[in-house]
């Protein structure tokens, strides 16, 4: 009789966990289905190289064959697979398109990073206005039109986006030449990073964990308080559990890049070009960062970088005659609160790849160091200050 009703309880236990498990499923499957319909309604979706994306996507999901049932872009919502979807987000509407989805700020400003994760349904979305930005200043490098990326990003800002489409056009990038072919690396390596992490957030989940209040000073300057942004220590708990997240999205995404000279025929070479693309993003991410810094800030430690970089007439046109309204700040540009420090993110990206199958990727964060150690004096120097007191 025990064991009956044992049997019994052990039994309907199981039969609730499945219940629970299905419900989850199907509601994931409906408010994916929901998604792909706004979308698609909001007349958003852009075929952008979508065979591109699929080709590196499912070169990512075969380092965890048992995570997802296929690979789908710009398609009908399918409930296990990776589905990615490819959008203008010039196109969207401000007041957030997915706000009833649970994808809160689903807006153009919120997707200029380029790509962006919804765990509960296991969406990725990548902004071709990015991509293209992107593409467009990587082929002015190529072709030497301009002398590095900083000066190309600010090239193709200066041109807009729609004037710059000769540099972007797909149909023109798809002829085979050696610097469409250097382009492409370049470029599919960078996405390929972009996948990786995004697909690192689907694998972990949303943010579980809470953050303990830390250090916190007083009596700030307006200039101590954008500079206090770049120290872990005296930033809110909230920042830092949000970039503890990103750092492990990173890690879950070096997992899937750091199977792949593993993984089919020319893995090697796949694997060569991720890494490329990787340095690439990064550096992109960085100049970014520079130009941003240079709208908003009076430093002429700054203006001498930039004109430098990108030429006294351009620094004109794009950094001196954009100058920001209200300035955020340039530390607050240099070291968003979402994420960690650039430095930081190749640096454990580079250790995490050490222990994958392919090995350490050789990533180039020299470009950062200069930063990262104004960083550490600035952090410095602020703690010390609030110790003394």
């Amino acid at each position: 009789m025990i064991r009956t009703r044992t049997a019994a309880w052990i039994v309907a236990v199981l039969l609730c966990s499945l219940t629970i498990s299905f419900n989850g499923v199907a509601q994931s499957a409906l408010i994916g289905s929901r998604i792909a319909k706004k979308l698609e309604r909001a007349g958003v979706i852009d075929n952008y190289f979508p065979e591109v994306a699929f080709e590196v996507a499912s070169a990512l999901t075969q380092a965890a064959p048992d995570r997802w049932r296929g690979v789908q872009v710009n398609q009908a919502y399918r409930a296990g697979w990776l589905n990615i979807y490819l959008l203008d987000a010039r196109r969207l509407p401000e007041d957030g398109l997915l706000d009833e989805e649970g994808v809160p700020n689903f807006t153009a400003d919120n997707l200029r990073g380029g790509a962006r994760a919804h765990e509960d349904s296991g969406t990725i979305f990548v902004n071709t206005a990015a991509a293209k930005r992107f593409t467009a200043a990587t082929v002015l490098t190529q072709t030497k039109l301009e002398p590095d990326l900083t000066a190309a990003l600010a090239r193709v800002d200066a041109m807009g986006l729609d004037a710059a489409r000769q540099f972007w056009d797909a149909a023109a990038l798809s002829v085979d030449t050696p610097t469409n072919r250097r382009v492409g690396w370049l470029t599919k390596g960078a996405l390929a990073f972009v996948l990786a992490h995004e697909m690192g957030h689907l694998q972990i989940g949303p943010a579980q964990s809470e953050e303990a209040d830390m250090l916190r000073l007083k009596n700030l300057t307006p200039r101590e308080q954008d500079e206090r942004r770049a120290c872990p220590e005296l930033v809110d708990k909230e920042a830092r559990q949000s970039q503890k997240q990103e750092q492990a999205a990173d890690l879950a995404g070096v997992e899937l890049l750091g199977q792949q000279c593993k993984i089919g025929a020319g893995g090697q070479l796949r694997h060569s070009i991720y890494m490329l693309g990787t340095t690439w993003y990064f550096l992109a991410s960085m100049s970014d960062k520079l130009i941003e810094m240079g709208r908003n800030t009076d430093s002429p430690i700054i203006a001498q970088a930039l004109r430098a970089k990108i030429g006294p007439e351009l620094y004109q046109q794009m950094i001196a005659g954009h100058t920001a309204e209200k300035r955020r700040g340039a530390v607050a540009l240099a070291f968003p609160l979402t994420h960690p420090p650039d430095t930081e993110r190749m640096q454990a990206i580079e250790a995490a790849l050490r222990a994958t199958p392919c090995g350490a990727g050789d990533l180039d964060s020299s470009g950062a160091q200069l930063l990262e150690m104004y960083r550490l004096q600035m952090c410095r120097r602020l703690i010390g200050s609030e110790s003394g007191q």
